[in-house]
């Protein structure tokens, strides 16, 4: 026992010194925890700013870095198609089930990155259109401006998706009662996105590296991520004959999709690469 007893009095020692050791690490290591989670309390308790104010933040933080590399947009010819496809039919189901089955992908996938859920049937689709007027870019801060009208002169209030004309005009060239004989004969088929507040403006400020805006060339495209909404599209024909002011038979087919707008990007449509997310609609 006298033997013992000095080593287990080294023992009871040495086992001390690292409780003490484990102790000191342990509380310097809760410090850490603590100091995370009061400055998380702190920031949780701060008062939210303005939204005017968080949008202006995001516009300066949008960089191409934060955006996904590609994207594929959607056809809006064959998306009013299949909408007015399922209008058309006779079937039982009611349109919103019908018309949920149109879409590609969920919005969540493509702004967050989620997979899809069973129970999120809300869809989404992405349009792109061209963009070559409205953007100024200045090398010296690296800043890019957007103000680009997404409008037709024709109908300011909602954005032009697509129109296509077919057949010449007889404006200069014929009169009003030999046009429809002559061959002047137009048909026109136009589709356009209606938008909660009739905002046709994509606008906004961002930091964009040099070398993506002289790689995009001018070949700029506003992109909009939307889900639609009831009545989802509505249509409208009109016949014109020949007037002395317009001496063409025209047929105009135009469409409307009914939109909510979830994201405005900035992408380079040589390559369908995003540069930005960090802009929005305006009037």
């Amino acid at each position: 026992m006298q033997v013992l007893n000095p080593v287990l009095a080294s023992a009871n020692r040495v086992l001390s010194a690292v409780g003490v050791a484990l102790c000191v690490a342990l509380a310097s290591s809760g410090g850490t925890v603590v100091y995370a989670a009061s400055t998380a309390a702190h920031k949780a308790s701060e008062p939210k700013a303005s939204n005017e104010t968080q949008g202006a933040q995001q516009t300066q933080q949008a960089s191409a870095a934060s955006t996904p590399d590609r994207f594929t947009a959607d056809d809006p010819v064959k998306v009013r198609d299949m909408f007015a496809s399922q209008i058309s039919t006779g079937e039982t189901h009611s349109l919103t089930e019908r018309i949920r089955k149109l879409a590609r992908e969920p919005y969540d996938r493509f702004v967050h990155g989620r997979a899809a859920t069973a129970g999120n049937a809300q869809r989404t689709f992405l349009f792109m259109i061209p963009a070559p007027h409205g953007i100024l870019y200045r090398s010296s801060t690296h800043m890019l401006s957007v103000n680009v009208p997404l409008a037709s002169d024709d109908d300011p209030d909602v954005i032009q998706l697509y129109q296509s004309i077919e057949g010449p005009r007889g404006r200069g060239l014929v009169i009003a009662p030999d046009a429809k004989a002559k061959g002047f004969i137009q048909k026109i088929d136009s589709i356009e996105l209606a938008t909660a507040g009739k905002k046709t403006t994509a606008r906004g400020r961002l930091k964009l590296p040099q070398a993506s805006f002289e790689q995009a060339d001018d070949n700029f495209a506003i992109v909009l991520v939307c889900t639609l909404e009831p009545p989802y599209l509505t249509e409208t024909r009109e016949h014109s004959d020949p007037t002395d002011e317009e001496p063409t038979d025209i047929t105009r087919r135009t469409s409307t999709l009914h939109a909510n707008v979830q994201a405005v990007w900035l992408v380079n449509k040589k390559d369908n690469t995003v540069l930005a997310k960090g802009l929005h609609l305006a009037k």
